[in-house]
């Protein structure tokens, strides 16, 4: 089979993307995986035939300050989404349509495996009649789903009529705020001689499958839901940069518990909450080790004397070392944490995170902070974590929950071949 795999460098969901490529290359498939500059090195690692966007935005670094999403800027959700609109949903969605189609013609691709954000891809496939799957490196990012609550405000699960009528509503004005982005999507359509959207988030209805990222334990416990979504599990895997890190055994304290502390791969202002969490944690008998990645520097952040502030370090062997994980919230950096039955503080900065706190906090598998925590309530939060067993108690039983459930690369990969042959048997 031929797979077509679209992404943009964003930060952590181009690793899950790579590991689901490569379990198909493994498989022996062919894949050509398209992506931003920036990543030539991390799929030319993976082993993986890469080819970069001709037209369509191109960044050459990885978690710069010049990422053309700038949703760290505003904290206003309908300016968040109209700056994802702008830079990556509709705004270059003719650019990158009518790469995808150059593209489909050179390597003729038995389907299209697309990031959910890139609604010119989408376009291009539903042109070309093409079979698309989307892949998510974690939950369902837009208002769609019916079955949990709308993405956006980190809603717990509905418990009465009330809140029922508060996810209807929310998912209407959610949805509508997309249709900053309509002009534009519209226009590449036309472009492409197709009709013109009533709603922006229609485009999703070109997609034939949806790969959810995620563990279906961690989604509120949701085990089947509707078309075209299928949980795969966690994508979870260490970017390469990570993995040529810091000898763990220089950063752990044997004699105290450790604190993980980690806010996100790509620039997202996280300066202050970081500095807030360094100085919370100066007060309290623990090793605190802050994990940067190519976001920021360590000069940018004060010091303290049980605190190890490093550029990298390998996630997959610190985590399971540690008693407690402070983090923005993203779904690769929460899963690992989970998944080694460690607690967690969630302080979310922006785009899913507020959703995988509110997952974590009602597993009881953690807590979550606002944004703008200070340092006392953030010492205080991660104090309580570290005294009550029941958090540790609660993680370790999310965690095996989803264990339990299929390698997350091997079940997309399955669901992938599942698709392709669905289709040959259909032509």
């Amino acid at each position: 089979m031929r797979f077509l795999f679209t992404t943009f460098e964003g930060g952590g969901h181009v690793p899950p993307a790579l590991l689901v490529a490569r379990r198909l290359k493994d498989r022996g498939h062919e894949v050509l995986f398209v992506s931003d500059e920036a990543n030539r090195a991390q799929a030319s690692a993976a082993g993986l035939r890469f080819a970069t966007w001709a037209s369509a935005p191109n960044r050459t670094t990885l978690g710069a300050e010049d990422d053309p999403l700038q949703d760290w800027r505003t904290r206003w959700p309908p300016a968040v989404v109209r700056s994802v609109c702008k830079a990556v949903i509709a705004g270059p969605a003719a650019a990158y349509a009518a790469d995808t189609l150059a593209l489909m013609d050179r390597f003729e691709p038995d389907a299209v495996v697309s990031n959910e954000l890139l609604f010119g891809v989408m376009a291009a496939t539903e042109h070309a009649g093409a079979t698309l799957a989307l892949l998510t490196s974690n939950v369902w990012c837009f208002p769609t789903r019916e079955d949990v609550p709308p993405f956006g405000p980190g809603f717990p699960p509905a418990r009465n009529a009330f809140e029922a009528g508060r996810d209807r509503t929310s998912r209407r004005m959610i949805g509508a705020w997309y249709d900053q982005g309509l002009k534009s999507l519209n226009a590449a359509r036309r472009g492409l001689g197709l009709r013109p959207l009533g709603a922006a988030l229609e485009q999703l209805m070109a997609a034939d499958l949806v790969v959810l990222g995620a563990s279906a334990a961690f989604d509120y416990g949701v085990s089947a839901p509707p078309a075209p979504f299928a949980y795969a599990g966690p994508l979870g895997e260490a970017p390469d940069w990570a993995k040529a890190a810091a000898d763990v055994g220089e950063l752990i304290d044997p004699e105290r518990p450790n604190v993980l502390v980690s806010f996100s791969t790509a620039y997202q202002g996280q300066e202050q909450v970081l500095a807030r969490t360094i100085q919370a944690l100066a007060d309290l008998p623990v090793r605190g080790v802050v994990t940067l990645g190519p976001a920021l520097s360590p000069e940018r952040l004060p010091s303290a004397a049980n605190v190890k502030v490093v550029a990298q370090a390998d996630h997959d062997a610190i985590v399971p070392r540690c008693a407690l994980v402070i983090c923005h919230g993203g779904h690769g950096t929460v899963m690992r944490p989970l998944m080694h039955g460690v607690p967690v503080v969630v302080i979310p900065t922006g785009r899913d995170q507020p959703e995988n706190a509110a997952r974590i906090a009602w597993a009881g598998a953690g807590l979550r902070l606002p944004r703008s925590a200070g340092v006392g309530a953030i010492r205080r939060a991660a104090a309580r974590v570290l005294d009550e067993p029941a958090f540790a108690q609660r993680a370790r039983a999310l965690g095996e929950a989803i264990r339990r459930e299929a390698d997350g690369g091997e079940r997309a990969a399955d669901l992938l071949e599942a698709l392709v042959a669905q289709r040959r048997r259909m032509a």
